[in-house]
């Protein structure tokens, strides 16, 4: 296994990036902030640098720079990868860093959270303990940062923390707000999986329900929901604990333990045991590798930091799950009043543009199904019966325009790919290609990875991880029903690549604007008179789609619903257009296959159009 982390530069001893201690010398390097984290992690664990070896490589610098010292024994077995010299061919740095490759299984974990819980994987593969730490049922932090609070405030929300902490200066009078937020977090009452299992096991009772809880006799067999609120995600400490923990810890010799204690005390308390659970070995780690000493621009403590304001929220909890992204329009409602909707598409049917998709022009298919593998047939992903034919012709509609784009030497990814049935299946038809399946969820991958490996197929790699932390050069991208935004974070991709791109699109009310990518998308749609709100009420109409064929369906407000997504994907098309793209758009070959049946097919450059 090889960690791969960023560092800006590996002191010569002549600056004092030697220094003979007690017990070993050691050897000063220069990193950002998230390379601490992970190094601080890979000590802790006390992780075997032969089964996982530490790969630097070396970028610009930013503002917050810590001057690490490790053993020189540690620096001697690690790899250094220089911005004098072009960097390896390796997979791994195709992705934002730090981040892990396992070449055993060729799989890339990218993202800061990603890369801790597969680091706490192999420490409790080799020592058979420790498996507490990647919480109930292996679930700590497994979410990605796009779908759980918790994983965002660790890998995202804590990081930009921290950073601005280490940029207080005299003249600052207001502490991050992640602070406070997690100030209230610990206040929350305890809430924990079989949480009956837990009160019978601490209060030493036999209960199964909440009724039964009320109905015990004295308050010291009931159970402190809040006294028990022990650590970050519960009762037992975790690797969130452990990542957070490692934060905190510059926050406090930053703003100093006392400013700590009267400003944050149930925070001040959850270090303190953390602290203790392992005899202070983490907070030794800590100040092994990050000595206060080599850092004194950034760590000293702030004077006059008692006077610094924080906002604590009266209620604000980790354990809820994020609804921002389903309100990201603002605080107004989109509208669902059937003349307000005809009033907004009669603002659509002013912009200048043609609206709609063509029948699918395939005839036939470019592969025959008796010839695939069942393992490489949706079959093989354990689809119910009753949606594997469903699949199939969602998957031929992709599948026949990607070969028809792909040559010989071709990088294609398969975005969002979840278990794998698109990128498994080009992977098998294009064998001369390079098919690489990003998802971010870990369970998702694990099963396409045991497809792959029953195939043998040697022409895939995995990436685990978000949509924004790949950067790799490709050649095509495919998505088939990449959730709302994320279509559109998979065109950009492929327009900063001039990569061609075949997209079935999914989820068009969940449309909202993030930092790179807003919307309307085109310049014509932007310069038009639709607000917005309207918008997004068009998206949202789009998904106003159900099954033409079953009796239930509003048949009239389905075909409104049709049209919506039409809207949309011209849009889509046109910012396409916009960048050099010529773009067809057409419908799945199996209309009935899926309500989201629309196709988008991209050529950068000349092609053939068909």
């Amino acid at each position: 296994m090889k960690l791969y982390l960023k560092y800006y530069r590996l002191l010569p001893s002549t600056e004092g990036g030697c220094v003979t201690g007690a017990q070993h010398s050691v050897r000063a390097l220069d990193v950002p902030l998230e390379s601490y984290i992970v190094l601080v992690l890979y000590r802790y664990l006390e992780l075997n640098p032969t089964d996982v070896v530490v790969h630097f490589v070396q970028c610009k610098a930013t503002t917050n720079v810590l001057r690490i010292v490790l053993p020189t024994s540690s620096v001697e077995a690690s790899a250094f990868f220089t911005d004098a010299a072009p960097l390896p061919h390796d997979p791994a740095l195709f992705c934002q860093l730090p981040s892990i490759a396992i070449e055993r299984i060729n799989t890339i974990v990218s993202g800061l959270c990603g890369v801790c819980r597969r680091l706490t994987k192999q420490h409790v593969a080799a020592t058979k303990s420790s498996a507490g730490l990647l919480g109930f049922k292996g679930n700590t932090l497994v979410a990605p940062a796009d779908a759980s609070l918790w994983t965002k405030f660790c890998e995202l929300d804590m990081v930009r923390c921290v950073e601005e902490v280490l940029k207080l200066g005299v003249k600052d009078n207001l502490l991050p707000a992640e602070i406070g937020q997690l100030e209230s977090h610990l206040v929350q009452p305890l809430k924990s999986h079989n949480i009956y299992k837990l009160i019978n096991l601490v209060n030493n009772v036999r209960i199964s329900s909440d009724e039964e809880h009320r109905k015990l006799a004295s308050a010291e067999q009931q159970f402190d929901f809040h006294a028990n609120h022990k650590f970050a995600e519960g009762y037992e400490k975790t690797l969130a604990d452990l990542m957070l923990y490692i934060c905190f810890e510059l926050v406090e010799r930053r703003l100093t333990n006392a400013v700590l204690r009267a400003k944050v005390p149930n925070l001040s308390g959850w270090m303190e045991r953390v602290a203790k659970h392992d005899e202070g070995r983490l907070h030794r780690v800590c100040n092994e590798v990050l000595p206060t000493a080599q850092n004194c621009s950034l760590l000293t403590a702030l004077s006059g930091c008692d006077a610094l304001v924080l906002e604590i929220p009266q209620e604000f909890s980790l354990y809820k799950s994020d609804t921002k992204k389903l309100n990201l329009k603002g605080d107004q409602v989109l509208t669902t009043n059937q003349a307000e909707v005809l009033d907004i598409l009669r603002k659509v049917d002013r912009i200048p543009t043609d609206i709609g998709s063509a029948v699918n022009d395939w005839a036939t298919n470019r592969f025959e199904w008796d010839t695939v593998p069942v393992e490489a047939r949706p079959e093989g992903g354990k689809l119910p019966p009753a949606r594997i034919l469903r699949k199939r012709h969602q998957l031929e509609s992709l599948v026949n325009e990607v070969m028809r784009l792909a040559t010989d030497g071709a990088i294609i990814v398969d975005f969002c790919s979840g278990t794998g049935h698109l990128g498994i299946l080009l992977a098998h038809l294009l064998p001369r290609c390079t098919v690489y399946l990003l998802e971010n969820k870990e369970e998702s991958q694990q099963r396409a990875m045991e497809r792959v490996e029953r195939l043998a197929l040697r022409n895939v790699v995995f990436f685990q991880c978000n949509l924004d932390y790949f950067t790799a050069r490709f050649d095509i991208g495919v998505s088939l029903h990449a959730c709302g935004v994320a279509t559109d974070i998979v065109l950009e991709k492929c327009f900063a690549h001039r990569a061609h791109f075949v997209s079935c699109p999914c989820c068009y009310g969940k449309l909202y604007n993030i930092e790179h990518v807003t919307y309307p998308r085109s310049r014509l749609f932007r310069e038009s008179e639709l607000a917005l709100k309207e918008y997004f009420c068009v998206a949202h109409c789009a998904d106003q789609t159900h099954d033409l064929a079953s009796d239930r369906t509003n048949v009239a407000k389905a075909h409104q619903g049709f049209y919506c997504m039409d809207v949309i994907d011209r849009d889509r098309a046109l910012r396409a257009e916009e960048l050099g793209y010529k773009v067809l758009r057409k419908r799945l070959k199996d209309e009935s296959c899926t309500p989201k049946n629309r196709l988008l097919v991209g050529i950068y450059g000349e092609g053939d159009m068909r």
